[in-house]
């Protein structure tokens, strides 16, 4: 028994660390920011015609009228006692106002009068394959990072500010190494922002270190609400966050009409997952229409056969109560493949479709052909129809010399450059606009009430996005997706969704 419980661990300590890896790139799974009329020929002003000759003879001038005859009354007459408006001039074209010059300065920590220094930060895959023999294809950031940030530079910076940039990577396993690092671009380098942040059980913890104890502009991680409020606005995300992925996917299940299709949806979440989550989850799913019987929390979600008793009483409860839809709340392979298992006949609804990219490399254990699985996603495949993207993998190819090309299209044991180009290509992008919205006086506090101004907001590969102070996660593009068991593929049902 001893044995089985070792092993057992050991199997789940693998597929953590592989779980972990594959959160780091989710967002990176699956708009046009050009100039528009830039460049283009401007139109001419219309200039009247000239009068044109008749043709054939002249027509003979009118006789001029006998001095008896009285002249003639004019079309339009003004109303009786009133004069006769005296002919006006046109007036003076009003000049153009001289734009005042921007006026860089000194602003605010690692903000110049010529640059902006910023950090980044990523997982050290290259270590993890070394280190614990997992079979990862990531490439490291770093290099594709720094292209990109040569690249704006070239463009002429952030309103003429350069960019200069420290890339370090860093160990997720634990919190040490990425405490380290905070320490030393917050104290020792004194970054204005941190783009990539961390990740990972041990690291991600350590966000905080760089948005509340140094009060340092963050861009990258997964914020709980708590920590968002608490930085202040410093703290800006690309995906959309934990809690309101759960918002989002069931506003896609409403826009689409399956919130009456699927009959009582019973929400199973795990110890863990924040009480507030699964509250919210159910209080929108009944808001939308749906009916909600059963909400139920794994105890025991380290003892695989404790993990499989629950799951089986659950489902009898569903049973009794009508269900016919699952809800999954929070990350289980055990609760998963008991439940996938036991009731083939149940449609499984899961909120966050990232966190089961695996699967398209091998189903789940427990799940059948028939099974229905419906999750959301920000991209129905890989965005390289995007402009903006193809303008990012262009320079990054540039810089590097390598190939990129989306991961579906990769032949297995290929490196995989596309997170690293994709993250930085969108991170940059936010962070450039929002410091061009800051303004030439680039602060903490001008950064946070840019936020929610940002003429324009484009982020690469996503079609919806905002930002607001109150709202911190810029995606909001969501695509209905179904597994497919026989492809391993999540086929598009519906999309693009607007779940801003």
């Amino acid at each position: 028994m001893g044995d089985r419980r070792r092993k057992s661990t050991e199997a789940l300590l693998r597929w953590m660390l592989a779980l972990l890896a594959l959160a780091l790139v989710a967002a990176a799974c699956g708009g046009n920011d050009d100039d528009g009329d830039a460049g283009a020929p401007q139109p001419t002003a219309a200039t009247a015609p000239e009068p044109s000759d008749t043709e054939g003879e002249a027509e003979p001038a009118p006789a001029e009228p006998e001095p008896d005859e009285p002249e003639p009354a004019p079309t339009h007459t003004a109303p009786a006692g009133a004069e006769a408006p005296a002919p006006t001039e046109a007036p003076e074209p009003t000049p153009e106002p001289t734009p005042e010059p921007i006026v860089l300065t000194d602003s605010f920590r690692g903000v110049t009068s010529e640059s902006i220094l910023i950090g980044h930060t990523y997982v050290d895959f290259e270590r993890l394959r070394t280190d614990f023999g997992l079979d990862l294809p990531y490439e490291n950031f770093g290099e594709s990072f720094l292209a990109l940030v040569d690249w704006y530079n070239e463009q002429g910076g952030v309103l003429g500010r350069r960019l200069e940039a420290v890339s370090e990577a860093y160990w997720p396993v634990g919190s040490a190494d990425a405490e380290a690092l905070c320490l030393k671009l917050t104290e020792d380098v004194e970054v204005f922002a941190v783009l990539g942040g961390f990740t990972g059980s041990g690291s991600a913890g350590v966000n905080t270190c760089i948005t509340e104890i140094h009060e340092t502009i963050l861009i990258g991680g997964l914020p709980a609400q708590s920590e968002a409020e608490a930085a202040g606005g410093r703290w800006v995300i690309a995906p959309i966050s934990l809690e309101r992925r759960n918002s989002a996917f069931v506003s896609v299940l409403e826009q689409t009409g399956r919130i009456d299709d699927l009959g009582p949806i019973m929400v199973i979440a795990i110890t863990g997952a924040q009480p507030g989550l699964v509250d919210s989850v159910v209080e929108l799913l009944k808001a939308a229409g749906a009916e909600v019987p059963v909400v139920a929390k794994a105890a025991y979600t380290g003892d695989t056969i404790a993990t499989q008793g629950e799951m089986d009483v659950f489902l009898e409860r569903g049973r009794v109560e009508g269900v016919e839809a699952i809800m999954l709340i929070g990350e289980s392979p055990t609760r998963d493949a008991q439940l996938f298992a036991n009731a083939p006949d149940m449609v499984y609804l899961v909120p966050n479709g990232d966190r089961i990219g695996t699967w398209e490399q091998e189903p789940p254990e427990g799940l059948s052909p028939e099974t229905v699985v419906l999750t959301g996603r920000t991209f129905p495949d890989y965005p390289v129809d995007d402009p903006r993207i193809q303008q990012c993998i262009e320079v990054v190819e540039a810089a590097t010399g390598v190939e990129i090309v989306p991961p579906d299209q990769q032949a297995e044991g290929d490196p995989d450059y596309w997170p690293a180009m994709f993250n930085a290509c969108r991170d940059l992008a936010i962070f450039v606009q929002i410091a061009e919205a800051a303004g030439p006086d680039l602060t903490n506090e001008s950064w946070v009430d840019a936020l929610g101004r940002v003429p324009d907001l484009s982020v690469p590969g996503y079609g919806f996005v905002s930002i607001r102070p109150d709202k911190i996660d810029a995606n909001d593009q969501q695509f209905l997706m179904e597994y497919d068991y026989d492809t391993k593929r999540f086929v598009e049902l519906a999309g693009p969704l607007d779940v801003g």
